[in-house]
């Protein structure tokens, strides 16, 4: 008999920090630069130069910002005070695109509840599974999630990534 493997529990959100989807040009840029910041120390290192340069054209460029525009990008931060602790975004109501909390405040539920909001959002978005592009600091976080790889270690533009994906 096969056993599925538990994800881990829920954890409840430290005491002053909130979850809440994003629109206002200025929570976003402060979201995104909360995302280079933690990009940069972590994984940025790994990465050759092209990866460093797609990372930072994407987050920066004008296709997310048309994304945005249209709809067919959403992005979620957990602040407290009004300062960014973690950030998650989804294109196309399935797919994680930016997933990041400061390392300081890692561990302490910050991602689980990101990620709750957004597994919220894409069944309301008619989907059953969600995918991502996971970095190497990211992919015992999507393990723990109930995701699995669908491919071995890739790059592309010189971005490092694991495909992921979990069924919701």
């Amino acid at each position: 008999m096969l056993f599925a493997k538990k994800q881990a529990p829920e954890k409840p959100l430290p005491q002053g920090f909130e979850v809440k989807r994003v629109t206002d040009e200025a929570d976003i840029e402060a979201a995104f630069k909360l995302a280079e910041e933690v990009f940069m120390r972590f994984e940025a290192p790994t990465f050759p130069e092209k990866g460093v340069k797609s990372f930072l054209d994407f987050l920066w460029g004008k296709r997310v910002r048309d994304m945005l525009a249209d709809g067919s990008y959403a992005v979620w931060v957990c602040c407290k005070d009004s300062v960014p602790a973690g950030v998650f975004a989804m294109r196309d109501g399935g797919h994680i695109s930016l997933a990041f909390v400061r390392p300081e405040l890692q561990r302490m539920g910050i991602g689980r509840a990101l990620y709750s909001e957004v597994k919220k959002y894409a069944l309301e978005n008619g989907k059953r599974k969600i995918t991502v592009n996971a970095g190497d600091c990211g992919v015992p976080f999507y393990r723990a999630m109930g995701f699995k790889e669908t491919d071995m270690r890739l790059m592309t533009d010189g971005i490092v990534y694991t495909p992921m994906e979990a069924k919701i």
